[in-house]
C-alpha cells in the first residue's frame, strides 16, 4: 500500500534533515509502545507493540538509510516480523526549502505478509495510515517546538 503526504515546518533543512537522520528522535515520534538501538548512523533495530484491527503484539524490526543526499532526501528501509506476519517498509523524504521554512514530501510504501495480510485491505490501510500519519505530525510538532 501507498501512503504520503506533506507538511511545512518553520525549520531550516539542515536541521529537518538532521532530525529525520536521528533514528532516536524519529523512534520518539511512535505513540506505540517501542524500544530502538540504534547500531551505527545508517542501521537500526527495535521492537514495537502494536495492533491492526484484532490483531496485538510486537513486531521485531531492522531498518537502515539508504540514498541519502543531505539536507534534501533520504530513504529508509524497514524490515520487521511479528503476529506471525512479515513487514516491508519503504519510506522516502523529500525536503524543500520554502523561505525561512521547509516542506517535508514524504512517501511510504508499506507491504505486509502472513496473517495481517489477510484482514484486507480496508482494515490495514486505515491503521496504518493512522499510525503513519501519527508518526509525521509528531515529527513536525516536534521540529516546531524544539528543532
Amino acid at each position: 500500500m501507498h501512503l504520503g503526504g506533506t507538511f511545512s515546518v518553520h525549520r531550516g533543512k539542515g536541521e529537518v534533515f538532521s532530525f529525520l537522520m536521528d533514528a532516536r528522535r524519529w523512534a520518539d515520534c511512535l505513540d506505540d509502545p517501542h524500544t530502538l538501538e540504534v547500531l551505527d548512523p545508517g542501521h537500526f533495530e527495535g521492537t514495537l507493540t502494536t495492533g491492526i484491527s484484532f490483531l496485538r503484539g510486537t513486531f521485531r524490526f531492522r531498518g537502515e538509510y539508504g540514498d541519502v543526499t543531505p539536507g534534501v532526501r533520504l530513504k529508509a528501509t524497514v524490515n520487521g516480523s511479528g503476529l506471525g506476519s512479515g513487514l516491508r517498509a519503504l519510506l522516502s523524504v523529500e525536503l524543500v526549502e520554502e523561505g525561512e521554512s521547509t516542506a517535508v514530501q514524504w512517501s511510504a510504501d508499506v507491504t505486509f505478509f502472513g496473517p495481517v495480510a489477510t484482514l484486507g485491505e480496508g482494515i490495514v490501510r486505515r491503521t496504518v495510515d493512522q499510525k503513519v500519519a501519527g508518526l509525521f505530525e509528531n515529527a513536525r510538532k516536534r521540529l516546531e517546538a524544539n528543532g
